[in-house]
């Protein structure tokens, strides 16, 4: 595992906690964070009201179905009421095609994507 940097150094966390402090104000070495394998990682964010994890997985490199550096960024609810993921993600509550396209697969190279994901969540 020499080829992975630790979680706060990778460019998935690096894209993430610029662009959670360009769209929130939001300073992600303040939150708490679950690290899992590789360089991916995952954390509860509270917006409004509503409850729901970020994450940045699929970090493996040089691995098929794998989105290597910087991995694949998420936002996701808790739905108890889907019975395979126990989870609503963000692109599914777009009404607007091109949205709901747009954050359907974010890539955690693209601190650009990542923060066009935080404000469609945000407006």
């Amino acid at each position: 595992m020499s080829d992975y940097l630790p979680i706060r150094e990778s460019l998935g966390y690096r894209n993430v906690k610029t662009a959670l402090w360009n769209v929130f104000s939001v300073n992600l070495d303040a939150i708490s964070i679950d690290e899992k394998l590789f360089e991916s990682f995952s954390f509860i964010f509270q917006y409004k009201s509503y409850e729901m994890t970020m994450t940045i997985s699929d970090t493996e490199k040089h691995v098929q179905f794998q989105a290597g550096e910087g991995g694949i960024f998420d936002i996701w609810f808790p739905n108890p009421k889907d019975e395979l993921f126990g989870a609503t993600f963000l692109h599914e509550l777009m009404e607007d095609e091109k949205i709901k396209e747009r954050t359907r697969r974010v890539f955690g190279r693209d601190e650009k994507a990542i923060e066009y994901a935080m404000q469609a969540l945000k407006d």
